[in-house]
């Protein structure tokens, strides 16, 4: 899809735009150590791109005859709280890109699993809450990713059909919800890299934000200073 045609953008969150996934693992491995468990590294990737509500039961799934799944999710939310405290990294490229995006006349949004209010403090905390006037969470959806509900619900509030909006995502579930809802989708990898048969699907790859931006021409030139 050429730059004329896309004229917005919707991003997911955690893993993309906010360093958060290898805190979580963080959180996971000490919990599950914690817990006197292995840490099944297949059950956390699983997880990844989720809403709570899937998460949790996808969790006690994994979890079946080895542990109180409950009790697990609450360590481990309270670790990874405690590893956010520290500070909430954001990814190379996502100012970058935000500023010449909002350049262009470009209108952007977060579709993001995690809830809004939690997806709100985060981007606070990392200082780009200010950047996102639309933020659509897992809360406000009724199927998570990835079904395409949370990306048709970014299209509708941005104003703008599917089809000239283009995505980008981590995650594999979140790869489906995006392509599912009929958007140009560019992953770009965080902890797990995407298989041959992923591949498949056709949507596109590329190591950063900005990278995956030139790949579907994005524009890239230089910005005006951020004023907002």
């Amino acid at each position: 899809m050429s730059a004329c045609a896309i004229r917005a953008v919707v991003f997911d969150m955690d893993g993309l735009l906010l360093d958060t996934e290898r805190l979580s693992f963080k959180a996971y491995r000490r919990t599950s150590q914690a817990f006197g468990l292995p840490v099944d590294e297949a059950l956390f990737m699983s997880l990844v791109g989720l809403n709570h509500a899937a998460g949790s039961v996808r969790l006690a799934e994994g979890m079946t005859g080895i542990a109180d799944a409950s009790l697990f999710d609450r360590h481990w939310q309270s670790e990874f709280a405690g590893l956010l405290d520290e500070g909430i990294p954001v990814k190379p490229g996502v100012t970058l890109l935000l500023d010449r995006l909002e350049a262009a006349g470009i209108c952007y949004a977060i579709a993001t699993s995690t809830r809004t209010e939690t997806a709100l403090k985060h981007l606070g905390a990392a200082d780009l809450a200010r950047r996102f006037d639309i933020v659509v969470g897992g809360d406000q959806i009724r199927h998570g990713k990835p079904a395409p509900d949370i990306y048709l619900e970014a299209a509708a509030r941005l104003g703008t059909p599917p089809g000239f909006c283009a995505a980008f995502e981590d995650s594999e579930n979140g790869v489906r919800a995006a392509m599912a809802a009929g958007m140009t989708t560019v992953q770009i990898p965080d902890l797990k890299q995407p298989t041959a048969d992923f591949l498949r699907l056709g949507h596109l790859v590329a190591p950063d934000l900005i990278s995956g931006a030139a790949m579907i021409a994005l524009p890239l030139a230089e910005s005006r200073p951020h004023s907002r």
